[in-house]
């Protein structure tokens, strides 16, 4: 009895080594099958872009002959290449909440919802973040417009406005900023005080909202001025973007629109003096990314410049490539993408850093 029970016991031990290592083959051979796939995902660098003529035409329906593609200065042979204006888009609209005045975040709001209306498809996720002196998402990613715009309507009612005037201090409607960034949309003295965390905005947005997804992305800021008192740095703001691939477009407001100024039959527009390195700062962001500064001078001009960044959002080209230089080490390698057409401007983003995906997966709270 007791040499049966050990010889079923030993059958039975046989039987599962054998389950096991069968098991082990069949996944060590779908590991086998698998990793190409996944090793020439991690490999491809795609660039999404846009291309402008002399007179800054949107041109969509150049074929794949009319670019080259070169990485540090090494040309790169195009493996893949499209004409994309039905891939996924997830977009962020940045809203810089930081003020006083109920009509600036009423314009904001309003031109908010109507370039969500006309870029947002079924199939694409949007969300709504307001920045002043924190980080506010106002409406996580979703495809539901009645989300999004209620999102917007809450800038418009000032829910949006971040940070209370210091204590002591009458609310003003002046708005400035310290820190370096092109500077008030109405002429008056500069606030010292105003904070506007638009580095903070960027590097949160792409690392919390957009790190992973798949398809187009982009993040569309309304600026009233440059950044103000942000933990993160330019740097930081601009690694965070080009790490998750995403393509940024500032909207830098200028002067104010026609508006009563406490004279009863006046309208009047404010000037100020420029600042012009803020202006670069802002330029060389976007552009960096494939993306544009648009100056905006005047609140009710915002709407105009929406469209004009929704209907490049809607004309874009891709391609992709396996670099020949197969060393990960995480530095910064520059793209260029040239045009053999003369008088064509390529818009792409300027490089990318030499990351494996599991290496981005860390991200950081502003």
């Amino acid at each position: 009895m007791a040499m049966r029970t050990l010889g079923i016991f030993s059958l039975a031990v046989l039987i599962l080594a054998a389950s096991r290592a069968a098991s082990a083959q069949t996944e060590n051979k779908n590991a086998s099958e698998q990793q190409p796939g996944f090793q020439s995902q991690v490999d491809l660098v795609s660039v999404y872009f846009t291309v402008r003529d002399g007179q800054k035409r949107l041109v969509s329906d150049l074929p794949q002959d009319s670019f080259r593609v070169v990485e540090d200065g090494q040309p790169q042979a195009i493996k893949f290449f499209a004409h994309h204006t039905d891939v996924v888009l997830n977009v962020g609209v940045l809203l810089d909440t930081g003020t006083h005045m109920s009509w600036i975040l009423d314009e904001e709001g309003h031109a908010a919802s109507m370039f969500l209306r006309h870029v947002v498809r079924p199939s694409d996720l949007a969300f709504v973040v307001g920045y002043a002196a924190e980080v506010d998402t106002l409406q996580l990613p979703t495809s539901d417009m009645a989300l999004l715009q209620a999102s917007v309507r809450n800038v418009q009612s000032g829910g949006g406005e971040v940070g209370p005037a210091p204590e002591g201090t009458a609310p003003t409607p002046d708005i400035g900023v310290g820190g370096g960034g092109t500077v008030g949309i109405n002429g008056k003295p500069v606030q010292m005080r105003r904070e506007a965390h638009l580095y903070d905005a960027l590097r949160y947005s792409a690392e919390h909202h957009l790190n992973g997804e798949v398809g187009r992305k982009a993040v569309v800021v309304v600026a009233l001025s440059g950044d103000a008192k942000s933990q993160s740095k330019l740097e930081d703001a601009l690694e965070a973007l080009l790490q998750n691939d995403v393509i940024a477009y500032v909207l830098q407001i200028y002067d104010a629109p026609h508006r009563h100024d406490g004279h009863d039959n006046c309208d009047v527009i404010h000037t100020y003096a420029r600042d012009e390195h803020g202006e670069y700062v802002l330029r060389k962001l976007a552009e960096s990314t494939g993306g544009r500064m648009l100056e905006v001078k005047g609140m009710d001009r915002i709407s105009e410049a929406l469209d004009e960044i929704s209907e490049e959002l809607h004309h874009q080209y891709s391609l992709g490539y396996y670099p020949d230089n197969r060393h990960w080490d995480g530095k910064f390698r520059k793209i260029q993408i040239i045009t053999g057409s003369d008088g064509y401007k390529v818009y792409a983003r300027k490089g990318y850093y030499a990351k494996r995906p599991h290496a981005n997966a860390a991200t950081t709270q502003p």
